[in-house]
């Protein structure tokens, strides 16, 4: 009966070292540490990582260093939101929109083979730029009665810093990304 105990204990403890993103066992920061004693939070990271990991396995390489260095940022950007949460399900909303930022992986929201615009050419040769197209149109159709002035208005000013000679895939997705963002906080 003991060696029973012993085992399930084992399993039980196990269990919950690796069901964040990062080894629980192995956890040095307070956040981390808070993450692994956080059930909801826990889940949460495992989710928020599954999607960061199935977007990077669709990215060329020089995607895939574009979304490692966006992902270090928003680390750090949880690390210092997290311990400043103050409302209600702060931390599982700052986690939320990350989640809805990466996946699950989109195409775009128009037919390739048929772009002609240059913006949309551009969306096009990038596999970021096409999930982020698509991710945003997703939850963009969800609310759109709500908000299409401002999607219209969106669309606009996106075409306009698109066109801009600095503004690259890295420009871009930021663009999106925060566009998502707003379409999940106007949601909350």
């Amino acid at each position: 009966m003991r060696f029973f105990i012993a085992i399930l204990l084992i399993f039980i403890n196990t269990s919950s070292l690796f069901a964040a993103s990062f080894n629980c066992q192995i956890a040095s920061k307070e956040i981390e540490r808070m993450i692994c004693n956080t059930p909801e939070l826990n889940l949460a990271d495992k989710q928020m990582g599954q999607a960061y990991r199935n977007l990077q396995k669709v990215l060329p390489k020089s995607e895939r260093y574009i979304l490692l260095n966006d992902q270090r940022g928003w680390l750090r950007e949880r690390d210092i939101e997290l311990q400043s949460c103050i409302e209600l399900d702060c931390e599982l909303h700052f986690y939320n929109i990350r989640i809805q930022q990466l996946g699950p992986v989109e195409q775009a929201s128009f037919d390739c083979s048929k772009a002609t615009t240059p913006i949309k050419k551009m969306i096009c040769r990038s596999r970021l730029l096409r999930h982020a197209d698509g991710r945003m149109v997703k939850l963009y159709q969800s609310l759109q009665d709500d908000l299409r002035d401002n999607q219209l208005k969106w669309l606009k000013e996106r075409d306009l810093e698109l066109s801009q000679p600095y503004c690259d895939i890295e420009c871009i997705w930021r663009l999106y990304k925060y566009r998502i963002e707003f379409l999940v906080r106007y949601t909350f």
